[in-house]
């Protein structure tokens, strides 16, 4: 498989997290199992707010923060080191209702991981680039399928500052395409081959053909290999204005006007698509696909130091079903904390609680919680619902 093909995959939600089936059941039964990824979303510095931004399609924006939790740097360091040591091959650096860039404390977990040759991933709006960032992705021993994914949905300042909540002017898309550059270049004085993408939502504010064009002269020409358009999912408890999680009608027209544009644009140096994975897989307002098997194949350590399922109940609205406190117990002891010898009634246990907590699946978890439940490895064990 080619990098563009290997790259079209992974964003249309085809990647393979679970090759077999057979065995992934038989290694959750044994306690051998190990992620297929593991997810960290290190905290901010701040105590008061996660984020600054305040982007009205983001799910984080119901994350209960009342208490302020964070994790600490020297704890946060030493579960990394754990997590590595583990056998664990790849770390994704994100973040809920806040940026993985944020923290003061991320390009010590980094640099963790490239020590342990990890393979990394960022979801991140690349507002904060350090000059230790910038070393670090400028070394020589980077794993091949490491990544940066930057979020960006805009192709002039006013429409991102409108599209992320932004109250006053400043410049922020100049700022976000300058770090790209920066990204680009520590790349080519590294000499490695770590994919470099930036992510479209398509609605209201952003959808004239004139913003689209211009983002994507911009970041092709700041070194991207790959630009993906899709469209905001709803997110979790918040009321939306009209036109910010497109309707399926205006999906539709969107994808008609914009099409011809983005596939004009691709390239063998640049691949440039639309994905809307919520027509192709019927999920489009769809909460939750249960039983979730998120949690053996990529869990994800919040902000607060809390092992959760995933990245999308990774805040303590969803305390009741976390794994389990890093902040006072080690990661694989968290991890494998489960009934093994009645699984089913841990697996129906668990739907239960993630129907009370109202946490809803992102894409990737509809794909592969499917594909799990197609398999028919766990059949008999609990009722599929």
């Amino acid at each position: 498989m080619n990098n563009q093909e290997r790259l079209r995959n992974r964003y249309q939600f085809k990647a393979g997290y679970i090759p077999n089936y057979e065995e992934f059941r038989d290694k959750i039964y044994n306690k051998t199992i190990i992620p297929y990824q593991v997810e960290f979303q290190p905290p901010p510095k701040s105590t008061k707010k996660i984020c600054w931004l305040e982007c009205p399609y983001c799910y984080g924006l119901s994350a209960d923060d009342s208490a302020g939790d964070r994790m600490l740097k020297e704890r946060a360091i030493k579960i990394m080191q754990q997590i590595a040591d583990g056998g664990v091959k790849k770390v994704i650096f994100a973040g809920y209702a806040t940026d993985p860039l944020n923290s003061p404390f991320l390009p010590d977990l980094l640099e963790i991981a490239i020590d342990n040759q990890m393979i990394f991933g960022f979801n991140t709006k690349a507002l904060k680039v350090s000059p230790h960032l910038l070393e670090l992705l400028a070394r020589t021993d980077i794993q091949p399928e490491s990544y940066m994914s930057l979020s960006i949905d805009a192709g002039s300042n006013e429409i991102y500052n409108i599209f992320h909540g932004v109250k006053t002017n400043p410049k922020i898309y100049e700022k976000v395409l300058a770090n790209t550059k920066k990204i680009a270049e520590a790349r080519t004085m590294g000499g490695s081959s770590f994919d470099i993408s930036a992510a479209y939502l398509i609605n209201i504010h952003n959808y004239k053909i004139s913003e689209v064009s211009r983002f994507i002269d911009d970041f092709q020409g700041a070194g991207c290999d790959l630009l993906r358009f899709t469209f905001p999912q709803p997110p979790r408890a918040i009321p939306q204005e009209p036109g910010v999680i497109p309707t399926v009608n205006e999906k539709l027209s969107y994808k008609e006007s914009l099409i011809p544009i983005i596939e004009a644009a691709s390239s063998d140096n640049c691949l440039v698509m639309l994905v809307d994975a919520d027509s192709e897989h019927d999920i489009f307002h769809k909460p939750r696909t249960t039983p979730c098997f998120a949690r053996f194949v990529y869990p994800t350590i919040g902000y607060d130091g809390w092992l959760y399922h995933c990245s999308q109940s990774s805040s303590p609205n969803f305390r009741p079903m976390a794994l389990g406190d890093l902040n006072a117990e080690d990661f694989w002891t968290v991890f494998y904390n489960y009934d093994s010898k009645d699984f089913g009634r841990y697996l129906t246990d668990c739907s239960k609680k993630m129907e009370q907590s109202g946490c809803r699946c992102d894409r990737k978890m509809h794909v592969t919680n499917t594909s799990v439940i197609d398999s028919s490895v766990f059949d008999g064990l609990v009722q599929i619902g």
